[in-house]
């Protein structure tokens, strides 16, 4: 990637909204060469005077033939992925057909808020440790998603990490499955 400008999502706190400013998350996002990324990322914790910040880079890569242009540095990796398993993996579990692939990469602190997506999902670890927790549908509306139509509509408004039983009392009926991933996990998320 090099001096490829990067979506990278910046919080003073673990918790990475995706949706900032006025009553919807603190941080923000910012364009920034993916190896200031790196550095960044890397010097947390040695006394910069951003090392108090966290960094979660999102970077779409695409299948090849995709409209999109993928990165230079990365058309070989892409193009060894095994595109053949994921269409069939994708057929196996009557998923939608693999659209793209996003790349999100941090430094081992950060989270992102209780969230669905609108796309079937494979998520694979690469590096380091993940948890996760997944809810299944029939616990939605126990999580108070946002109205249809708000900005962070795909978000819940209850916070499992930290819950608050009195504003939100259904979501002690949720019940979720966690799971680590380590590097070379992949979980299918319909």
């Amino acid at each position: 990637f090099g001096e490829r400008d990067c979506s990278v999502h910046v919080s003073r706190t673990e918790n990475f909204a995706r949706l900032y400013g006025h009553g919807l998350g603190l941080g923000g996002v910012r364009q920034m060469p993916f190896r200031s990324f790196v550095e960044a990322a890397s010097q947390r914790g040695t006394g910069s005077h951003e090392t108090d910040l966290n960094y979660y880079l999102q970077v779409p890569l695409v299948s090849p033939g995709a409209a999109q242009s993928t990165p230079v540095a990365l058309e070989a990796e892409l193009r060894d992925l095994g595109w053949a398993w994921l269409h069939s993996a994708c057929e196996a579990a009557a998923s939608q057909p693999l659209q793209a692939l996003q790349l999100w990469a941090g430094h081992g602190v950060g989270m992102t808020p209780c969230h669905f997506d609108a796309m079937d999902n494979f998520l694979a670890q690469l590096e380091g440790r993940k948890s996760v927790l997944v809810y299944p549908p029939h616990c939605s509306f126990d999580l108070y998603p946002y109205p249809t139509g708000h900005p962070a509509d795909n978000f819940a408004m209850a916070d499992p990490e930290r819950p608050d039983l009195g504003r939100w009392p259904g979501l002690a009926r949720a019940t979720a499955l966690e799971a680590e991933l380590a590097p070379g996990d992949v979980l299918w998320l319909p």
